[in-house]
């Protein structure tokens, strides 16, 4: 079954994050302590974006997904 997209951001119960559109961003988990959520851009080796609530959080991968999808190619 497929979850529902109801949100711009959608942190998955499986560790993945997904625009509504369905575009993979990466993944998501907690810190040692469970106490912190984290963001891993796909293709990162570390997190990006910390942050003890989620919602903001989903603003953080948002606002920042905003911008590289605004970001030109630098290749020539």
């Amino acid at each position: 079954m497929t979850p529902e997209l109801r949100f711009r951001i959608n942190c998955l119960p499986d560790g993945t994050v997904v625009t509504k559109d369905g575009e993979y961003l990466g993944t998501w988990g907690t810190d040692e302590t469970d106490a912190i959520y984290e963001f891993t851009p796909d293709g990162a080796t570390e997190p990006a974006f910390c942050d003890p609530f989620m919602g903001y959080l989903c603003e953080a991968i948002a606002n920042w997904h905003e911008r590289d999808s605004k970001e030109p190619d630098s290749a020539p």
